[in-house]
């Protein structure tokens, strides 16, 4: 397929050291799927918010080839 780039933003739980990452996709995948191939639990993966190409995502939304994936942890306080 090919490769997206991954910026982890904020207090996420990141797979890797760095912040940001190129992966090499074999075939397309969801943004749920990615997030799995990422190594996020499915209850994990449920609390995280996906911006591909600067724009929210749903679990079902296609990563296309070449997009810039965010991967954030909504924060609240007050």
């Amino acid at each position: 397929m090919g490769r997206v780039t991954v910026e982890f933003v904020g207090p996420v739980r990141r797979p890797c050291r760095e912040r940001s990452l190129a992966l090499e996709l074999e075939a397309p995948l969801g943004v749920r799927a990615f997030l799995e191939r990422l190594g996020y639990a499915p209850e994990e993966a449920a609390r995280l918010t996906v911006l591909v190409d600067g724009k929210r995502q749903g679990p079902d939304a296609p990563v296309p080839d070449g997009a810039r994936v965010e991967v954030l942890l909504p924060v609240g306080g007050g």
